[in-house]
C-alpha cells in the first residue's frame, strides 16, 4: 500500500471522530451529566471540568490538535521522517482506545464510540503498514512520546480554554 496515502488519512480520520464527539458531547452531557457525577464520583473535577465546557470551546480544542496533526503529517511527509506522524497515530489510537473503555465502562453510547470503532481499524492497518520504519524499541519509545504528548497538550488546552470559560462566568 502506498505510505503516503496511509499517512494522509490520519488527518482524515481524526477529523472525522472529532466531529461525532463536537457534535455529540454538549447534548450527551446535559443528559448524562447527573447520572456521571453520581456513578463516578472520584472524578467529579474532571466530570465538572467537561461539563463546564461549551460546544464553541471544545471546537477550539479540536481545531488545535487537528493543527497539529496536520503539520506532523505534512511534516513528515515532506521530510520522509516518520516520527512526528507516528507520535501521532499513536496517541490518535491510544485516545480511540480509552474511549472503547469509557464506553464499556459506561456500558451505554458516548459521543466518540461510533467513530472509534470506525477509526480503529484504520489505526491498526497504519500500524501494519509502517511497523518497519521503526526497531520494535523505537516504536515503544515514540508510542510512549506520542502518548504523552498527546496527553500533555489535551490538558493543557483544556486549562486554558477552561480557564478563559470560568474567568467569563
Amino acid at each position: 500500500m502506498d505510505t503516503i496515502l496511509i499517512v494522509f488519512l490520519l488527518p482524515v480520520f481524526f477529523m472525522l471522530h472529532e466531529l461525532e464527539e463536537i457534535i455529540g458531547i454538549r447534548l450527551w452531557m446535559d443528559k448524562n451529566g447527573a447520572a456521571l457525577y453520581n456513578r463516578f464520583p472520584r472524578f467529579r473535577q474532571i466530570i465538572r471540568r467537561l461539563d463546564s465546557i461549551t460546544t464553541p470551546a471544545f471546537t477550539v480544542i479540536v481545531a488545535e490538535e487537528f493543527i497539529l496533526v496536520s503539520f506532523c503529517t505534512f511534516l513528515s511527509a515532506y521530510t520522509g521522517n516518520w516520527i512526528a506522524w507516528y507520535c501521532c497515530l499513536v496517541a490518535f489510537g491510544f485516545h480511540l482506545v480509552v474511549h472503547l473503555f469509557q464506553f464499556l465502562l459506561w456500558r451505554g453510547y458516548i459521543p466518540a464510540i461510533v467513530t472509534s470503532l470506525c477509526c480503529l481499524p484504520y489505526c491498526i492497518w497504519a500500524f501494519w503498514e509502517t511497523y518497519k520504519f521503526f526497531t520494535p524499541c523505537e516504536q515503544v519509545g515514540y508510542a510512549l512520546i506520542g502518548i504523552l504528548f498527546g496527553a500533555l497538550n489535551l490538558f493543557v488546552m483544556h486549562k486554558i480554554v477552561g480557564d478563559r470559560l470560568l474567568k467569563r462566568i
